[in-house]
């Protein structure tokens, strides 16, 4: 269920064994101005103010074209695959996030 790349412990949420292939960070852009941020809450109590917030906190900081918000179904289950296929387009970077 974890692999280890770059420093960095990776985690299948899903609870299956991950492919034992070379991982690689993707080129880092030249900053976070200008370019568009999702953020996704899980569907729990609270998640939705928290991404507000840090929504609010980090487009103050970086100026991002757009921010849009996105859940989940269900906490416990993955995102479904149509809710996957409309972030990919709409935004640059995502955020998931918990409450409770």
């Amino acid at each position: 269920m974890t692999t280890a790349a770059s420093g960095l412990r990776l985690v299948n949420p899903k609870g299956t064994e991950l492919p034992q292939t070379e991982f690689r960070m993707n080129d880092r852009s030249g900053g976070l101005s200008g370019k568009r941020l999702g953020l996704m809450e899980n569907s729990k109590a609270n998640a939705d103010k928290l991404l507000h917030e840090l929504g609010t906190i980090l487009n103050e900081r970086h100026g991002f074209s757009e921010v849009k918000y996105f859940s989940k179904h269900h906490a416990s289950l993955p995102a479904k695959q149509d809710v996957i296929d409309s972030i990919l387009g709409e935004v640059d970077y995502l955020i998931t996030g918990v409450g409770d």
